[in-house]
């Protein structure tokens, strides 16, 4: 015990004088006479025993009471450590993820952490220095008390999704001192993992804000299959939607295209379970802004999910041939000029630039290849591009064998002339995604009539397609650099096979095109760090906004793509345009992030676990304010001081009035 005013103390030798005055009876005496005292002997022998009782409770009273009175003006106190009073900084985290809209007994989880925060401010001196950590991460400077109370009232949720390690490493960022960290929180496992918090020199306070009610129905995901849209195609779309509640329930769907509902139906749920939804639909136009949504209540942040369904340019595919070939692929691509750009070049006449610019390059059976057309297919390659080769029926020259040495790929070695037929279709392969209904049982497949061998393994990342009966190949994948090569080994024309002419000649090849696009994503999730990549990367000032925002993304080229990045400013999901100047180039739609639909709080016992002299957990039913001070603040004790003073005056001027002697 430490006292303010230690001089004071000495008042206590006051305690002396209503001793003295006790044991001094100052009072004067009044003669009475009586005729005769044999009758009062009784009596003053039992006033004398109650009148000495009533005195030592007044002696005490008093002496009490001065010495309290003595010890208020003295100021005792009980000081807390010396390193935590020198704590000055107080960081504040306020998790304002769309889960804090959850609605308890006590109303929103947001407005209650906002106004346990002003707690925490009041409970400080006005000296501290404050700081507001959200999920934003945009708050890197000192507030004082007004300034952070304003900044916590504008507060409101939005997608972003922090876990305790960001927290504090964001924290470190702007102070490597010892410092308080509160943190107010509904903590869900899935996105806070309270587990995984670092042993820490900071002073940390855990306040859960939580409710029991986590019921929610949400939309988790939409997809397509393929990696673009087909015109004059239905177009099919899945949608997974999860129920994390055991009540059966019956849930209104509807899906808009271009503002016009294209379905509307109800989804049944009897149990908690995840279910996939496939929608087919034919698109309106080549730019299809959609939307799906359900209704449920009173989650809402994720009952509704923005896409778009946009058709990709035509696919550029480039056919490299001699003289006198069979034009097998001029009749595939040529069928479909709505999705495909397909030219036939004589290896003679070639621009090489123009081939650096297309999607798919098909090597058809060429006697020779230049060392020109060689480093430009390697160049091709490099940039992302699909390329299939096809050996001639005379493979004399070298140069399709240093095209393999290019990218890695073991060389042709002999010819093997027994013919054989092709006996396994490796399913599993993308170019076989949605070609086949169920399994393959007794179907004809194509002969060979002669085939290239090639060493056993790959210096490349290979993966066969398809291979013969001998367990060679007869065409296969190969990943090099961001680039796909597809090989074949042997000619496919009809002197040697009878492929193209079998019905798997189309898939394979329109899949080949295909899937040289890169997918398109059809939606974006608000997330830290977050950017989106745009069909359009010519270089320029691009804006994307919507009725509320308008941002200019940042630009870099990643891995040959162009993404632009958002610096956090995309907080609400809905419809972005990216314009160019005043042209609108892409649409862009972006989404909540769906991994704290499943509200799953974590539990007080899990949290109690991680606590330490460092981390500390101040429950629902404690007042924070008090705890607080309690914890980091001098405890004083001249007002309980003065009240027991003030206490024993009374007992005091009781014990006068009320017992006669």
């Amino acid at each position: 015990m430490i006292y303010q005013n230690p001089q004071l103390l000495f008042g206590l030798f006051a305690i002396a004088i209503p001793i003295i005055i006790h044991l001094f009876n100052f009072r004067k005496h009044e003669k009475v006479y009586f005729s005769s005292i044999r009758f009062l002997d009784e009596v003053k022998l039992k006033n004398n025993k109650k009148r000495n009782i009533k005195n030592l409770l007044i002696l005490a009273s008093r002496i009490i009471a001065i010495a309290f009175l003595v010890l208020a003006f003295a100021k005792p106190y009980k000081p807390v450590n010396k390193e935590e009073k020198s704590i000055k900084n107080v960081f504040i985290y306020i998790d304002n993820s769309l889960s804090m809209d959850a609605i308890s007994d006590k109303g929103r989880l947001l407005d209650i952490a906002k106004n346990k925060s002003e707690d925490i401010i009041n409970s400080y001196e006005s000296s501290s220095s404050f700081y507001l950590l959200t999920n934003n991460f945009s708050t890197n400077y000192p507030l004082n008390k007004e300034d952070i109370s304003q900044k916590i009232t504008e507060l409101e949720t939005n997608g972003n999704i922090r876990s305790i390690v960001e927290i504090l490493n964001e924290k470190k960022l702007i102070s490597k001192n010892r410092d308080h960290i509160y943190i107010l929180s509904d903590l869900q496992e899935e996105t806070i993992r309270i587990d995984e918090i670092l042993d820490t020199n900071d002073i940390i306070h855990i306040i859960p804000i939580q409710t029991t009610n986590n019921n929610n129905v949400s939309i988790d995901s939409v997809w397509i299959e393929g990696p673009i849209l087909l015109k004059n195609r239905n177009q099919d779309v899945y949608l997974r939607v999860t129920n994390f509640d055991n009540t059966k329930k019956q849930i209104p769907i509807t899906l808009e295209v271009n503002n016009k509902i294209k379905i509307k139906q109800l989804l049944n749920f009897t149990e908690k379970k995840e279910e996939e939804f496939k929608f087919s639909f034919n698109l309106d136009s080549n730019i299809n802004i959609c939307k799906v949504s359900i209704q449920d209540y009173p989650i809402v942040f994720d009952n509704e999910l923005h896409f778009n369904l946009i058709r990709n340019n035509k696919i550029k595919v480039t056919s490299i041939v001699d003289f006198n070939q069979e034009n097998y692929l001029l009749n595939l691509y040529r069928n479909d000029t709505i999705n495909y750009d397909f030219e036939e070049k004589n290896s003679n006449n070639l621009n090489y630039q123009k081939l650096l610019n297309r999607d798919v390059i098909i090597v058809k059976e060429n006697k020779e290849l230049s060392s020109g057309l060689i480093e430009t297919l390697y160049s091709f390659i490099k940039k992302g591009g699909s390329l299939v080769i096809i050996p001639p029926t005379d493979l004399s020259s070298p140069s399709h064998n240093n095209l393999l040495d290019k990218f890695n790929i073991y060389p042709f070695l002999l010819k093997d002339t027994n013919a054989y037929l092709i006996n396994k279709l490796h399913e599993n392969h993308p170019l076989f995604e949605s070609v086949f209904d169920g399994e393959i049982k007794n179907v004809e497949l194509p002969e060979i009539s002669y085939h290239y061998t090639q060493k056993n393994g790959s210096k490349s990342i290979k993966q066969p397609i398809i291979s013969l009966e001998n367990n060679n190949q007869f065409l296969s994948h190969y990943n090099y650099d961001k680039g796909n090569i597809y090989l074949f080994n042997t000619p496919i024309n009809t002197t040697v096979t009878n492929f193209k002419k079998h019905a798997l000649f189309v898939p394979v090849f329109l899949n080949i095109a295909n899937r040289s696009i890169n997918p398109t994503l059809i939606y974006n999730t608000i997330s830290s760090n977050n950017y989106f990549i745009s069909k359009n990367n010519n270089k320029g000032v691009f804006n994307l906004k919507n009725e509320k925002i308008d941002i200019i993304p940042n630009c870099r080229s990643i891995n040959g793509q162009t993404r632009y990045y958002t610096n956090n400013f995309i907080q609400k999901s809905g419809q972005y345009k990216l314009y160019d100047n005043q042209k609108i180039i892409d649409f862009i739609a972006y989404n909540y992030d769906s991994n704290e639909s499943q509200l799953k709080n974590t539990s007080i016992e899990k949290i109690k676990n991680i606590t330490n002299e460092n981390i500390k957990l101040i429950e629902k039913n404690k007042d924070v304010s008090k705890f607080i001070k309690s914890t980091f603040s001098d405890i004083h004790y001249w007002k309980s001081c003065l009240i027991i003073s003030l206490l024993f005056f009374g007992i005091e001027i009781l014990l006068l009035k009320l017992i006669k002697t």
